[in-house]
């Protein structure tokens, strides 16, 4: 070690040493104002106010005039669908699925095949595929394709 870094170190013990045996000579000046413990109408002074805001006020709301809604016109359809699986074998499904129109049931999706098996899998495979290859965003028929090939989840 050098002179310089062997003086910067003794000074820097020097200084640790004497702010650890006094701590509390350095870190005021003055004695803290003593605490108000009597309160009373002359001498009551509030604090500022921290973290305030102004009074939520409710909203007035509107009676709605609860309109009739017309029961939904559910459709259903079965299609013939061919499908490749991951190891190259074409299969043709019966696909089933019923619709109002604007979106398709998703839980009726291949409810003709028993549930959990798999033709009822890969039927529902199908079905996706089948639906992307039905989305046209021109027709409202299209928009119910493309919202079941992007919604559906086989």
């Amino acid at each position: 070690m050098n002179a310089r870094s062997c003086a910067l170190r003794i000074f820097g013990m020097l200084l640790l040493w004497l702010f650890s045996a006094a701590p509390g000579s350095f870190a005021s000046v003055g004695e803290p104002a003593p605490r108000q413990t009597e309160f009373n109408d002359r001498n009551y002074q509030p604090s500022r106010q921290v973290n305030t805001s102004a009074p939520v006020r409710a909203r007035p709301t509107k009676s709605r005039a609860r309109t009739e809604s017309k029961p939904r016109d559910i459709r259903n359809r079965t299609e013939r669908v061919r499908w490749t699986n991951g190891r190259g074998e074409l299969t043709e499904y019966q696909v089933y699925y019923e619709y109002d129109g604007t979106h398709v049931t998703f839980a009726s999706v291949c409810s003709n095949h028993r549930k959990g098996s798999i033709d009822y899998r890969n039927c529902r495979k199908a079905a996706k595929q089948w639906f992307a290859g039905r989305c046209n965003n021109s027709s409202s028929s299209g928009r119910m394709y493309c919202h079941a090939d992007n919604a559906f989840r086989p």
